[in-house]
């Protein structure tokens, strides 16, 4: 099944420079060997920025454009786990220590998630050569988007389904 999410950009970024590997969500909402395809929303541009710093980059150097579907990734092993577990399996993998700190990224992940969540492995993460643009999304399907996105096949309206047959078609690097 494919699926579209949106995904702040600093964890884009940090998804297509091989830094994140687990992502974390409240509910089963994958399962293992689906796409999802990355919605880049804007998210904190403060903490963006500190973020890129400590890699050495500038916002300039970003991989990701904020406001369009710039790749995604395969769905590897799904993990559901009480807080306590789900952080000791991907506090080092999730992007959030490397974003937040530990303390700040367990208490963001304990509001998050309250007493348990799940972690879905990234595997082959993926770039398209040309990514989905808002303007394109608005043109060609009559999405706008201005933030929080979750389409997939379970939805029964044939321009989701057309929608998501387009973005299995378009060319892609791995990463």
């Amino acid at each position: 099944m494919q699926h579209v999410i949106a995904l702040h950009q600093v964890y884009g970024e940090l998804i297509f420079r091989g830094l994140k590997w687990h992502e974390i969500r409240r509910s089963r909402v994958f399962e293992e060997g689906d796409i999802v395809f990355l919605y880049i929303a804007r998210g904190d541009l403060y903490t963006l920025k500190k973020t890129l710093r400590k890699l050495g980059l500038t916002e300039e150097q970003t991989i990701t454009k904020r406001g369009t579907i710039a790749g995604g990734f395969e769905v590897g092993e799904v993990i559901k786990a009480d807080l306590e577990t789900l952080w000791e399996l991907t506090k080092d993998t999730s992007g959030l220590t490397f974003v937040h700190g530990e303390h700040e990224g367990k208490r963001w992940l304990k509001n998050y998630v309250n007493d348990y969540g799940y972690a879905f492995t990234i595997e082959k993460p993926f770039l398209f050569k040309e990514p989905v643009t808002k303007e394109e999304l608005k043109e060609k399907y009559g999405i706008h988007v201005e933030g929080i996105i979750h389409l997939s096949l379970r939805t029964r309206r044939p321009w989701v389904k057309a929608f998501l047959e387009d973005l299995m078609t378009r060319e892609f690097e791995y990463i």
